[in-house]
């Protein structure tokens, strides 16, 4: 079984972390909190914020509000405004959360020369890698250029797709990849591209959501919540996007030539309807980013892959805003990190 599932870690808010889940229950370790009063996390009427010194956005296209890269236009089906930007850095931190505050699972070593980060968002993962890892040298790639001018010496970004023919001089010792299942039509396609740009003995990590999302009991039926992710996977389909893909990376590793596969997963709550502090922390941060981000992961698929007007777009969010809000609804998105080592 190449699955790898980890021992009890401590969190930050002193609290023993769920072990990663296995087989198949992708609800396992989750109970609902049936106390109202959110006790276990104390005060959370306000987020730390996540705001960052960055260049200014440029060579935007703009639709329904919103800025969306011109580079490739259209490819990609989120937008890159000061709004989405925020969101990103914001989910940073709730991945290191998730991690126990690491960067990746993969055993890299300490010997890492070569880096790249392919969908970089804002930077920010291949800024704190850099960062700490000042003898390696980092690459983020992506279809913005929202990364800002001020980064460590040993990190750099270019503008680049992931999809085109990788054209890179030298190979690299870590690629890394998060939150992806929205930007490629063949991410069997990208898992090859890295592992042949991978020196030997290389790894490739992605973390990434598994859409829709789930419940564990009955209480999303008949929800707008229930029915707005099957709505996204639907228009993202129609556009010849597999938003569902993350399930499959485990396998496309595997055909690509990737030994020693480990599929690891996770929960991220819908807001802080679980009982377990750790877990209700995770649902504190999954549940702003829920509603900083709806908006931008709707907009595009479901106006572009579905036909509906904005205003019906609008509409609809209203209600999913309030089931994201609302503690009685047990929702949750699985998350899993996905990692191989190339062979020596």
């Amino acid at each position: 079984m190449a699955e790898e599932w980890g021992t009890q870690a401590r969190t930050a808010t002193g609290d023993s972390a769920p072990a990663p889940l296995a087989d198949d229950d992708l609800a396992v370790n989750l109970e609902v909190d049936t106390d109202d009063t959110d006790s276990a996390i104390g005060d959370m009427t306000s987020l730390p914020s996540t705001a960052s010194v960055r260049s200014s956005v440029y060579e935007t296209v703009q639709e329904n509000g919103r800025t969306y890269h011109r580079y490739k236009e259209g490819k990609y089906m989120l937008p890159n405004d000061d709004v989405e930007q925020d969101r990103l850095d914001l989910q940073h931190q709730l991945c290191l959360l998730t991690l126990d505050g690491r960067l990746h699972l993969a055993p890299i070593g300490t010997k890492v020369h070569n880096v790249l980060d392919i969908g970089t968002g804002t930077g920010i993962w291949a800024i704190d890698f850099a960062t700490q890892h000042p003898s390696a040298h980092v690459t983020g790639t992506d279809l913005s250029p929202i990364q800002p001018n001020f980064v460590p010496p040993n990190c750099h970004f270019e503008v680049d797709d992931a999809e085109d023919e990788w054209m890179f001089s030298r190979k690299f010792d870590f690629i890394h990849g998060r939150t992806l299942f929205s930007c490629f039509k063949d991410p069997a396609a990208v898992i090859q591209s890295a592992y042949d740009a991978l020196a030997p003995g290389g790894y490739l990590e992605f973390l990434d959501a598994l859409l829709p999302m789930q419940c564990v009991d009955s209480s999303m039926d008949g929800t707008a919540l229930g029915k707005w992710t099957p709505m996204c996977v639907e228009g993202a389909k129609n556009l010849g996007k597999d938003w569902t893909c993350t399930a499959k990376y485990k396998q496309y590793m595997k055909d690509a030539g990737f030994l020693d596969v480990q599929e690891v997963r996770y929960q991220w709550p819908s807001n802080t309807w679980p009982k377990a502090r750790h877990q209700k922390v995770l649902g504190m941060w999954f549940h702003q980013d829920l509603l900083d981000g709806i908006n931008g992961m709707s907009m595009a698929v479901l106006t572009r892959g579905l036909g509906m007007t904005p205003e019906d777009v609008e509409l609809f969010l209203v209600d999913v805003r309030k089931d994201i809000k609302d503690r009685s609804i047990h929702a949750f998105v699985p998350m899993y990190v996905v990692y191989g080592r190339k062979p020596e």
